[in-house]
């Protein structure tokens, strides 16, 4: 027999016993569906995660002195990419609790004091307006930046460029000028860990910082290492660096990038195992299919063994059953991957979650429901071609 013959032998047998390949691909279906489900729902809930984190800007290598040692000029910190090698930025990082009022609206802040190397290191969406820039360091320009959930609090709307802030520090009280409006920088944080949970962010150049808090020199900085260079090395010969130039000071480095990777691996291999714990569902399908395959053969010895007296061969007997189990798994296979979808879809609509659909899934768990047809109907199959004729016949 060719392979179009075992094809349609197969799949006359499987539309022969109808309620045999129905209950077969019923079982297939729920496991596949259940599989579906499950890495639709990880993958969901990793990337959904991720991103909230990620929203929340946090970037670059994090450098911290001890709070006696380690003190910097500004200008040392700025100049550290001319002497370490791979380093794209260095920022010193000023930051000040306080409280801010812009229009009516009054809460607790964290100020931070950057340079125009901001958007370098941290990941910023500016909505309206800019940074602060080179001009702006270097005049001490009273320039603020601050988040859209802040403009939508005291005005209604985000974009308050050119509006007039508050703030105050140690009992002192200046005016601001808002200069830009960017995407929170809590957002993504917040919704892990709760609403108002944290204070305002409120960037000015960091030479207004030093005149608004009466420091000028600071233990903290932000590095940015190149795309190509290793951040490990570049972060190491950074606080090398840095030890030197401040006799010999400990300086603790983070870096924030690679905890993010991290997570998002750790993220990942937890999807992983969450889905191998769905496959069970899958594999006590897989089990039914092989008990129903394995009472097929036995119901037809008679059968099997006319096959193999007129000339069929061990690999046709074989190559029909277990087409006929991969037809049962591929139609269990593509009715579960439709309900696991149309169950997500409707899940999408009463709950109001968005779901990202991922068509890539459909197909591995197609590809699942197949090599489930092949690994539990290669024994029945081997089964009945291991037959004698006379035997099959004679029993029957």
């Amino acid at each position: 027999m060719n392979w179009g013959d075992m094809g349609l032998l197969a799949l006359k047998n499987a539309l022969r016993s109808r309620q045999k390949t129905f209950f077969c691909a019923l079982a297939v279906c729920v496991g596949i569906a259940s599989v579906y489900m499950i890495c639709e729902i990880s993958r969901n809930a990793r990337d959904q995660i991720t991103q909230q984190v990620e929203q929340s800007g946090l970037s670059g290598i994090m450098v911290f002195g001890k709070e006696e040692q380690g003190m910097m000029a500004a200008e040392e910190i700025r100049a550290l990419p001319q002497s370490v090698p791979g380093l794209k930025a260095a920022m010193p990082l000023f930051s000040q609790y306080g409280s801010c009022k812009l229009r009516e609206e009054k809460r607790n802040m964290l100020l931070w004091g950057v340079d125009e190397q901001f958007s370098s290191i941290f990941h910023v969406q500016v909505k309206y307006g800019r940074l602060p820039s080179q001009e702006d360091v270097r005049l001490c320009q009273k320039v603020a930046v601050i988040e859209d959930t802040m403009a939508l609090a005291a005005y209604g709307r985000e974009n308050v460029a050119g509006k007039e802030i508050w703030i105050s520090t140690d009992q002192l009280t200046e005016s601001y000028q808002i200069i830009g409006v960017i995407a929170s920088q809590k957002s993504g944080v917040s919704a892990l860990i709760g609403e108002n949970t944290l204070p305002a962010f409120v960037y000015v150049p960091y030479t207004t910082a030093n005149l608004f808090s009466g420091v000028s020199s600071t233990n903290q900085l932000a590095l940015a290492a190149q795309d190509e260079a290793d951040a490990e090395a570049v972060t190491a010969f950074a606080l090398n660096q840095l030890s030197r130039q401040t006799n010999g000071a400990s300086f603790k480095a983070e870096n924030v990038s690679g905890y993010i990777d991290t997570f998002s691996s750790i993220l990942q291999t937890v999807s992983l195992l969450i889905t191998a714990i769905g496959g069970i569902g899958l594999l006590v399908g897989g089990i039914g299919v092989m008990n129903s395959m394995t009472a097929a053969v036995e119901s037809r010895r008679k059968e099997i063994g006319i096959y193999l007296a007129i000339g069929a061969q061990k690999k046709d007997i074989i190559g029909s059953y277990l087409m006929e189990a991969v037809i049962v798994c591929l139609l269990g296979g593509l009715a579960g991957g439709l309900l696991g979808w149309g169950l997500l879809f409707a899940g999408e609509k009463l709950l109001g979650i968005p779901v990202q659909f991922h068509w890539g899934y459909l197909l591995l768990a197609e590809g699942a429901a197949g090599s489930c047809g092949i690994l539990f109907g290669i024994l029945p199959a081997r089964k009945a071609a291991a037959m004698h004729p006379i035997d099959a016949i004679r029993r029957e």
